[in-house]
């Protein structure tokens, strides 16, 4: 059995058809109408009208608001460096004011990078994200001190804290000398990861 043509349909599939369509047309044009506006009515003259209040804002939508970030500092001990016995040509301690990574030839790398703990609190609450320290390291590779940038709370920033607290690197380098550094570390948590 040979399926029927196009062009053979019924009149009724046709007229449905074009019905449809035609609407469909009717509501664009109305929906898209142009509206006059009669200016013949507006009085330009400044001098008649009352002065007003002043030019107030409107209020901002909450997700335009910038975000509020909380900063935590904590100042570590000093370490203790070891007698310096820095011969001409060799790297030594550093010294100097603590660097940008655009200032540094090599960036420091963990020796050992402890992991934080995952709070129970922000686990149970469903805290997921992530922490932002910027951390002081000195030109022997430990930590000087360090802060928040970006924090979930709840327990997240201290630990992540705590486990730069037992990091260890190697320290960043100026062509050949180690230099202290400034670098900013992400710790992620993630509940199920």
């Amino acid at each position: 059995m040979k399926a029927p043509d196009f062009l053979s349909l019924k009149p009724l599939p046709w007229a449905l058809s074009l019905g449809t369509h035609v609407v469909f047309l009717l509501a664009v044009l109305w929906a898209s109408r142009v509206q006059t506006i009669n200016l013949y009515d507006v009085t330009l003259d400044s001098a008649s009208t009352v002065p007003s209040a002043p030019y107030m804002p409107p209020q901002e939508d909450i997700w335009q608001k910038p975000m509020l970030r909380r900063t935590v500092k904590i100042a570590l001990p000093k370490p203790t460096p070891p007698p310096a016995q820095v011969v001409s040509g060799q790297g030594g301690h550093g010294t100097g004011t603590v660097r940008s990574v655009a200032e540094v030839s090599q960036l420091p790398q963990f020796k050992t990078k402890m992991e934080p703990v995952y709070p129970e609190g922000a686990k149970r609450a469903g805290i997921e994200g992530v922490v932002i320290l910027q951390v002081d390291i000195d030109a022997t590779g430990a930590v000087m001190n360090m802060s928040v940038v970006q924090g979930l709370g709840s327990g997240c920033d201290e630990a992540a804290m705590e486990a730069m607290k037992q990091s260890t690197f190697t320290p960043a380098l100026a062509g050949t000398d180690p230099v202290p550094v400034r670098i900013r570390i992400p710790y992620r948590f993630k509940i199920n990861g």
